[in-house]
């Protein structure tokens, strides 16, 4: 069992031109439940914020979208009962062995997050399909084995390591809007910055090189 956390950057999203499209229409399109599937398409529980000058039926001209009802509109955004023909959105729900949790969608200020889980191999196969179409700029992996995680990643990881990794986590080192450098880190530990930044280094290699493994 795996649960995966995917994230895109909004400089990113634009590599698609679908998406591109919709934020030239939205602040922000999140994606609150499935309604209904079939094999061409999903009904989707959709609010939508809207950009001034921004019109609903600029989402029904795009290519993979209907709206096909508007629930109601206040002042968090609309909610419409939205058809999305993308395939990619449409093997997604459908796919066995693999969960697409909602609420997701996509931003303007945020981007975009989408977390799925599922049998390990159902899992990888879709991360290696989304990275075909749209590559995410994060991918955070949990897998769910009988051992304890921490324990797992004790194995890995020196205590030293884990410990400056905490503390570069609790303080924003990770975060997309990062605005702590690797000094200021060091100096928090009494550590040069050489030290702290190999400390760093060396976790996020064994890290990755487990991520990797469990993708296979």
């Amino acid at each position: 069992m795996r649960k995966v956390i995917l994230r895109w950057k909004t400089v990113s999203l634009h590599g698609s031109q679908e998406i591109s499209e919709i934020l030239k229409i939205c602040e922000r399109l999140e994606i609150l439940g499935h309604l209904a599937i079939n094999e061409k398409s999903v009904t989707q529980l959709a609010e939508i914020k809207l950009k001034e000058g921004g019109d609903l039926e600029d989402i029904s001209k795009l290519e993979n979208f209907e709206i096909i009802e508007v629930h109601e509109e206040n002042d968090d955004g609309i909610l419409v009962s939205l058809l999305c023909t993308h395939p990619l959105a449409v093997s997604a729900v459908e796919l066995s062995n693999i969960h697409i949790h909602p609420p997701y969608g996509i931003s303007e200020e945020k981007g975009m997050e989408l977390r799925i889980s599922g049998v390990s191999n159902s899992v990888s196969r879709f991360i290696r399909l989304i990275r075909m179409v749209l590559p995410p700029d994060n991918i955070a992996v949990q897998t769910f084995q009988k051992e304890d995680n921490r324990s797992i990643w004790e194995s890995i990881l020196t205590d030293r390591q884990i410990e400056v990794l905490e503390h570069a986590t609790r303080k924003g080192f990770y975060s997309m809007d990062r605005n702590v450098t690797l000094k200021q880190l060091a100096d928090e530990m009494n550590m040069a910055r050489s030290t702290y930044g190999e400390h760093i280094r060396r976790a996020e290699v064994e890290i990755m090189n487990k991520v990797m493994k469990d993708l296979q």
